[in-house]
């Protein structure tokens, strides 16, 4: 119902304007929790960024203690964190955290480096404001909410302000909230909005256009910093925002009128960013509201007259519609049945809301995604699903970098650089090629393609190649007696299937040329050429919610590697691998128990074929591969706690004890090596860090400076 056409009786319209202005943004629930109590009536409502997010809530019918508690329960640090949560992201996507590479990933095409508009792309953001206007799903003419609404944003391109008043309610307020930098532009239609603060923070003139009589302006906007506040790089980039936001809201402040209410709260040093003290911000918007008693008991209806106002006001109670027509709009380089298959929703049937989000956010778990949402629409008579997939504006080719780095503070320092050249999208069923050079202590050149076979990637194949590396010691009695250096150029065939998100069962062929060169020892022994062949299946359940801390979930690795002269190996011999773990957490306290087996069954190993140990979580207090055997297993438990409320890169103090050993009989348990460490641990945007000491029976030790995933960290 369009607003001029709403009963009024004699009173005047009330239009409620609230400004942007972040965490501050909380006090507008407190002023609405006193014009409820007062029983004035709100007419229309218009909101420019937090303002749009709380004014918006408030006029799909929701009262200011249900939006008090809708905001509580935010959180609102997650939200802001647009990675896809881990359990959400598809085995293969998983595995790209083995890799030790920096997860920022920037575009590279046409020779040049591509970046994302914004850290935020505002995924999490969409789907809670979806979540939350559910009951207003299908309306998309804003004047037919149960109050007429406003959103406010800026045209990054031209400045403008933009006043939205149709489309998606939940993406006309994440477009309103989108600030500069922090967050990417939304697209609307033609234009390419940001936070309507840059523009028109406070929107008055909207407000007064819309129905307003009298117009009740909520200023919850930055002051302008003192002198003696500017005392840095960054202060002087909060007072060019402020001057900005500042100059505009006064500029709509002119348009208030002698019958018009302005409530300014006092928010003292509650910032815009500091989602975590929302919760102070409510009291203070409660008691500037407050101050302005007279005037707004002056706006005040009689109970009946409240009655019938809260009745027209009321959300509107729906059930979710029935599926006529699904609708994908996707720019992506893959097909749209890759997106349909995935969204498990069936023609004819009513939409199960929870699935369809459960569903969408598997899809952006895929990673190929910039932003996936959803909303209800109707067509020639009939109500569907439209789905939006807009595909990364900076891919779909990546570049990403990483570092692994280790140094026992003895002279003995290892380190590894790495590059990796990923094309996504290579067809439309999202096949992958990527190349990774790494240099260093360990040299790997290597190149493969992931092939998905159906829509829904279950079934795959992944060719690859490579040459690598590696260096193994040869110890009796903590002496060693050899080292040697092996070199393999190779590929292998593999394929297998997928099961979801969790898990993964692959069979393969490798086939391998290489070349032994003993390094220590008697180097005078000839160290000849050898040939590798094997074939091998392995199960990967993974369902850790962090590949370098987790504090939930398990993981489990089960492999058989059959090497046969027939399969173009030089030897005879079987090995199975058997690795688990469990993360178990009470409240910032987490235990990791884990195990790993490794055995030769049948045969006997050759030097490629030896297993390595020794080293941070690896029998800790012993130098980094210090031991090679046939056999190896180990028990151990690691237990950290986390510091602190850091959130872009956390800091852990902890410590594992470690039971086992490298053996090529089966060893008595009385001669398993017990081992331990101490550490301090960073989960840094390079990787994790850790600064530990660890200590060996018969009194070995080693310090340890690592950057990257020591192996069973977690399990590989």
């Amino acid at each position: 119902m369009a607003p001029e056409s709403r009963d009024h009786g004699q009173r005047p319209r009330v239009a409620l304007v609230l400004s942007g202005g972040g965490a501050r943004g909380a006090a507008h629930i407190g002023v609405l929790k006193v014009l409820d109590e007062l029983q004035v009536p709100v007419d229309c409502v218009a909101g420019t960024s937090m303002g749009a997010i709380v004014g918006g809530l408030y006029a799909t019918g929701m009262s200011a203690q249900e939006i008090q508690a809708t905001v509580d329960r935010i959180d609102w640090l997650d939200t802001f964190d647009d990675r896809p949560a881990r359990e959400d992201r598809s085995y293969r996507r998983k595995r790209d955290d083995d890799l030790f590479l920096v997860k920022a990933s920037p575009g590279f095409s046409d020779g040049k480096l591509k970046f994302p508009q914004g850290a935020i792309q505002g995924q999490k953001t969409f789907m809670v404001l979806q979540d939350l206007t559910l009951s207003s799903a299908g309306i998309d003419d804003f004047d037919e909410l149960a109050l007429p609404f406003r959103a406010v944003a800026t045209d990054i391109v031209s400045g403008e302000p933009v006043v939205l008043a149709a489309g998606s309610l939940a993406e006309a307020m994440s477009a309103s909230m989108a600030v500069p930098g922090a967050f990417a532009p939304v697209r609307i239609g033609e234009r390419l909005l940001v936070d309507g603060g840059v523009s028109m923070n406070l929107p008055v003139g909207v407000g007064r256009a819309m129905c307003g009589d009298v117009v009740i302006a909520v200023d919850i906007s930055t002051p302008l910093l003192e002198e003696e506040r500017i005392n840095s790089v960054f202060a002087v980039a909060d007072q060019l925002a402020n001057i900005m936001t500042r100059r505009n809201t006064e500029e709509q402040l002119e348009g208030l009128g002698a019958r018009d209410i302005q409530i300014v709260p006092d928010l003292g040093d509650i910032t815009t960013a500091q989602f975590d003290r929302a919760a102070e911000a409510i009291p203070i918007g409660e008691a500037a509201a407050r101050k302005r008693l007279a005037e707004l008991r002056a706006l005040s209806l009689s109970a009946d007259a409240w009655d019938d106002y809260l009745t027209r006001r009321e959300t509107r109670s729906r059930l979710p519609p029935v599926v006529e027509f699904v609708d994908i709009h996707n720019d992506s380089g893959l097909s749209d049945r890759v997106i349909a298959d995935r969204l498990g929703v069936q023609v004819g049937e009513r939409l199960d809301v929870r699935a369809l989000e459960k569903n969408i956010e598997a899809i952006y778990g895929l990673e190929n995604f910039e932003k996936v949402s959803y909303s209800i629409e109707s067509a020639a008579g009939a109500t569907g699903l439209r789905v939006s997939a807009r595909a990364k504006s900076w891919g779909p080719d990546y570049l990403q970098f990483g570092m692994r780095l280790e140094d026992d503070f003895n002279g003995d320092a290892n380190y590894t650089l790495a590059m990796a050249y990923t094309r996504t999208e290579m067809n439309a069923l999202g096949a992958e090629w990527r190349s990774q050079v790494a240099a260093g202590q360990e040299p790997l050149i290597f190149t493969e393609w992931y092939q998905p076979l159906d829509t829904q990637g279950k079934w795959f194949v992944n060719p690859k190649a490579f040459w690598q590396r590696q260096d193994f010691n040869i110890f009796d009695n903590n002496q060693e007696t050899a080292r040697f250096n092996l070199e393999q150029l190779g590929a292998g065939l593999e394929a297998g299937r997928e099961f979801g998100q969790w898990g993964e069962f692959r069979l393969g062929y490798q086939r391998a040329f290489g070349e032994s060169d003993r390094r220590v020892g008697d180097t005078s022994l000839e160290e000849p050429d050898f040939d590798i062949g094997f074939a091998f299946g392995r199960f990967g359940l993974d369902r850790l919610n962090s590949a370098n801390f987790p504090t939930a979930g398990r993981q489990v690795i089960l492999e058989y590697r059959v090497h046969r002269p027939g399969l173009g190996d030089d030897e005879d011999f079987d090995q199975l691998t058997v690795e688990g773990a469990q993360a178990l957490t009470w409240g910032r306290y987490t235990l990791l128990p884990s195990v790993t087996l490794q055995r030769t069954v049948s045969g006997r190993a050759p030097v490629y074929g030896l297993i390595r140990a020794g080293g941070l979580f690896n029998l800790s207090g012993y130098e980094t591969n210090q031991f090679a055997g046939e056999n190896y297993a180990i028990g151990r438990v690691i237990f950290y706690r986390r510091m602190g409320n850091i959130q872009l890169a956390p800091i852990y103090f902890g410590g594992s004890i470690e039971y086992g050993d490298v053996y090529d009989e089966t060893p008595d348990i009385d001669d398993l090596r017990g081992a331990g460490s101490l550490f301090l641990g960073m989960d840094s945007f390079v990787g994790p860090l850790y600064l530990a000491v660890g200590l060996a029976e018969g009194g070995d030790k080693s310090a340890y400076l690592f950057l990257g995933r020591p192996t069973g960290s977690a399990v590989n």
